[in-house]
């Protein structure tokens, strides 16, 4: 792009000229973030700033940092070819060489690296090992139930105290689960005052005698309404248990805490539904409300005094594990620079020049670990007091896209480090220009962004930036915003929309695959060719994970490509779950209810009547026994079955678990059998994603069978783990995710897919980070069941915390939008509905803004294919056999030799060449001669 179009052009060369100046880089969508970083990197190498091992960048993920690190590489290459400047090409000709020797990476890698550098001064395991995301979940899981067995045995008086205020411990898991990702956060209690229950009781009593005297005692002829049911239960309460327990009363209270209605065609007349309405609303208002804030603010005290103890028996486990989360290497990295200023002093010569990439989503623990880095003062303990040196940080982010708070990112953290930046001499640098997306597509989303992100910035939200885009639309190509209409659909029934929505979608992406549609390429994509529309051409973001695989289902029905990233159904599939019970029943091969659920799964299909027959005739659903003679009871697959699983077993004890269950695998055929069923690719890929965990999990010490199982059963609790397909990553597939995995990506076309989405949750943990105080945490608990949860406790003062929590929670909602508008190149498609779905419309700001937007035209309704059966024809299974096996044989065949020098020498083979260059010999003799 020319630089007459860059309205930032002065911002972007201060970038690699103020090399001891300090930025925070505020770089829009398609701004070139990556090349900001690039960019500052080489302009620190190039004038000698720094040396490349002096020099860290950080990045948000894995995958940014090999992009990086890949896009370094080769402006680095460039630049030593372009180079003039004899010293300064030498500078960089050496930065190539030593290029392994720059940190590029995730900052949970960049603390590991530092505390296995460092571990004496914290009293860590230098052998320590990291915990990935699922490894972390699984073992919580796992040590939660072993902290309640602990309990049982040991704490007495704290289980009393639980009982007392009518909880179990069981119901705590997913409180502890909430509070214990904020280990840094203090958590704020509840009331130690015993509510009045006498008081309440009193109230009730009296607010029963006089609806005892309104509420039918006959049941109505259409039956008794949602008001008089909920009466009734009281009433028997009343009579049955009473409320001397104020157990009794609280829960009778929180069964009035419901939207209660009346239906008057079942009442006296109209006037009494009417007037017992308002009175029951009023009694709700005045003293349930009032009785349940009491009794859930008293609960909070004794359910943090049980969490507490947990969250720290949690810390142990993984210390005496030598484990550390992500959160541990975060918090003892902070802890070991805080603590230790000569630490601080020899990291802070180490890495001289640090860069991090997308700051609008780094957590407190994180910017502190930075700051601590770069800081002047090395002796200050606090920091949010440091200013970087000069020059010595450089912050790329987009505070309009911080879409992350829920892992903790935190907004004020970016407007305190920000502040911090500018009072000590640094500058916010703000780049607008946007290299992605068409003229078209900013002329539509500036207006709606200029309407919906304040002129100046707030705690809550960045001011707005327009989008000044450098690429203009061309002819004879499709560029801009369009919609699809959902139209009324009978009950506005979620998964008859999406179902309708995708259809649509995906009709008009198989129509523009046969070359109906062009679109405007960059020199890059002429360069390899590409001009008409292909599958990768096509990203479908979901603001929300639920009915993606209906989107999925349409695209493989067509035989389009498609690639799925971000739903959590892994734990859920139904293929997992069987190969979990498999497990079960090898491991405990005894238990006929473990052989009968594997028996009638999809390993062997067997039918009930077959199990029926088998045990009427006398078989027994033990696998250990000797089928050989009675394998016809039931008929003959009852017993081939049996034998099936007895060698199954006999592999479980021969082998190591995972290889056993891989064999498991390859023998029923089961990877076959999903791979072409429907969403076979996502089915099977859960399959080697299971292996695959298994492994490293053995890689860690875990060989027996018995634990794997154990480790599977826990495995299958965990809802964060994504799906997997066959072929991941492949090249030329349309792409569908929900919207936080978007974050950095951009496509041809972008379809904002799905206008459902859910009702916005109220909020159930808020956060205080200010100068003045270390973090509070106040955490909502709810007792979860199959469909919702039901509130147990809440801290003092939740009301007003929980409205300034919606604050943030609207603001990033707007956030998530820009996020979601700025992912397209060409061509931006938005999908609402006709009908009422209130406060349930994915897209609701994009939405309300589609008034005058064209409807994208479905030209051509594509015919669903049908599933290809297999044919083999004769000789051909054989044939593949073959080659399978001449292949497996190639693979392991030696291709090369490890040979000592010593071995060499004994067998008087001709040595190898000895290299003149370097002084390894000398070195060896040195380090003998000290030993």
């Amino acid at each position: 792009m020319s630089d007459l179009k860059l309205v930032d052009k002065e911002e972007r060369q201060k970038i690699s000229e103020k090399l001891d100046t300090t930025f925070l880089v505020e770089a829009g969508a398609g701004s070139g973030k990556t090349k900001s970083l690039v960019d500052r990197m080489l302009a620190l190498l190039r004038s000698g700033k720094c040396r490349i091992d002096t020099l860290a960048a950080v990045t948000f993920t894995r995958k940014a940092a090999a992009e990086l690190r890949g896009r370094f590489q080769t402006e680095l290459e460039e630049a030593v070819l372009k180079e003039k400047d004899k010293k300064v090409k030498n500078r960089l000709s050496d930065a190539l060489q030593s290029l392994e020797q720059c940190y590029i990476g995730t900052i949970h890698s960049f603390c590991a690296k530092l505390l296995r550098e460092r571990p004496i001064e914290i009293a860590l395991d230098p052998e320590f090992k990291e915990m990935e995301e699922i490894e972390d979940a699984v073992f919580r899981e796992k040590w939660w139930h072993d902290y309640l067995v602990k309990v049982r045995l040991e704490g007495e008086a704290i289980l009393q105290s639980l009982a007392e205020v009518g909880l179990m411990p069981e119901e705590l898991k997913d409180s502890f689960r909430a509070v214990s990702l904020y280990p840094e956060v203090e958590l704020m209690g509840g009331s130690k005052k015993t509510p009045d229950f006498s008081y309440f009781r009193k109230n009730l009593e009296s607010f029963l005698l006089e609806a005892q005297q309104i509420v039918p005692k006959e049941r109505p002829e259409k039956g008794f309404d949602g008001l008089q049911r909920c009466m009734r239960r009281c009433f028997v309460r009343q009579r049955n248990l009473g409320f001397g327990d104020y157990r009794i009363l609280m829960d009778t209270f929180e069964l009035m805490d419901r939207n209660l209605g009346v239906t008057k065609n079942r009442w006296p007349s109209r006037e009494v539904a009417d007037a017992f309405q308002e009175e029951f609303n009023r009694f709700k208002e005045i003293v349930v409300t009032d009785a349940l804030k009491q009794w859930r603010e008293y609960r909070h005290t004794r359910i943090l005094d049980f969490l507490k103890p947990a969250i720290c028996f949690y810390e142990e486990k993984r210390r005496q594990k030598s484990r550390l989360n992500f959160e541990d290497l975060l918090l003892n990295t902070s802890r070991l620079l805080r603590e230790n200023p000569e630490v601080r002093q020899y990291f802070s010569r180490k890495f001289t020049h640090i860069l991090l990439d997308e700051f609008q989503d780094t957590n407190p623990i994180q910017a502190e670990v930075i700051l601590y880095l770069t800081g002047a003062d090395c002796e200050e303990r606090d920091w949010r007091k440091l200013v970087p040196k000069p020059g010595s940080l450089f912050l790329v982010g987009d505070p309009k896209q911080s879409i992350f708070r829920f892992r903790r990112a935190d907004i004020d953290t970016y407007n305190v480090v920000k502040e911090q930046i500018e009072k000590g001499g640094g500058e916010v640098l703000h780049l607008t220009a946007n290299f992605r997306s068409l003229h078209s597509l900013a002329d539509w989303n500036n207006p709606v962004f200029k309407g919906i992100f304040p002129g100046d910035s707030d705690r809550y939200q960045p001011a707005y930036a327009p989008l000044n885009t450098v690429r203009e639309d061309e002819e004879k190509t499709s560029f801009g915003v369009y919609k699809i209409t959902v139209p009324k659909i009978k009950w506005s029934r979620a998964k008859n929309i999406a179902e309708y929505d995708a259809d649509a979608i995906t009709n008009w992406i198989s129509w523009a695959c046969k070359g109906n549609v062009c679109f405007a390429r960059t020199k890059k994509e002429k360069d390899k060719g590409l001009n008409k529309a292909q599958p990768s051409d096509f990203l479908l973001l979901f603001r929300y994970k639920k009915n993606m695989n209906i989107y999925a289902r349409a695209l493989e029905e067509r035989g389009i490509p498609f690639e799925i990233t971000g739903s959590d159904a892994f734990s859920e599939s139904v293929e997992i779950r069987e190969i979990v019970n498999l497990a079960r029943a090898l491991n405990d091969p005894e238990n006929p209810i473990y052989t009968v659920a594997v028996l009638r799964g999809i390993f062997f299909g067997v039918s009930d009547n077959e199990l029926l027959q088998f045990k009427r005739e006398g078989g027994k659903f033990s696998f250990l026994l000797d089928f050989r003679e009675g394998e016809n009871l039931g008929g003959a697959r009852v017993g081939e079955s049996m034998k099936r699983l007895r060698e199954w077993w006999d592999w479980t004890k021969k082998y190591p678990a995972s290889t056993a269950l891989e064999m498991i695998f390859e023998n029923s055929g089961i990877i076959n059998y999903l791979a072409t069923s429907e969403m076979g690719s996502s089915k099977a890929g859960n399959l080697f994603k299971l292996l695959e965990i298994l492994r490293a999990q053995e890689r860690e010490g875990m060989t027996s069978f018995a634990g794997l199982v154990e480790f599977m059963e826990e495995l299958t609790s965990v809802h964060e783990i994504e799906e997997i397909s066959l072929t991941p990553g492949r090249a030329n597939a349309v792409r569908l995710m929900n919207l936080h995995k978007a974050k950095g990506l951009e496509s041809p076309v972008v379809f904002l897919a799905n206008p459902v989405g859910i009702r916005p949750h109220e909020p159930d943990k808020h956060v205080i980070r200010v100068k003045e105080v270390n973090p509070q945490g106040y955490f909502l608990f709810k007792k979860w069941g199959m469909y919702q949860g039901k509130l147990i406790s809440q801290p003092v003062n939740w009301e007003e915390r929980a409205e300034e929590e919606k604050k943030y929670g609207e603001a990033e909602e707007t956030r998530l939008m820009y996020v979601a508008a700025t992912r397209a190149r060409n061509l931006m498609v938005i999908s609402t509905y006709e009908g009422d779905i209130s406060n349930k419309r994915a897209w609701k700001a994009l939405d309300d803004k589609l008034g005058g937007v064209p409807e994208l035209e479905i030209r051509e309704k594509t015919a669903v294919k049908e599933r290809e059966k297999l044919v083999l024809r004769g000789g051909e299974l054989d044939k593949a056999r073959g080659k399978l096996k001449g292949n497996i044989n190639a693979a392991i065949r030696p291709s090369y030799l490890l040979e000592s020098v010593t071995s060499l020498a004994k067998k008087e083979k001709e040595l190898p060449g000895w290299r003149k260059s370097g002084f390894g010999m000398s070195w060896g003799r040195v380090v003998h001669n000290i030993l």
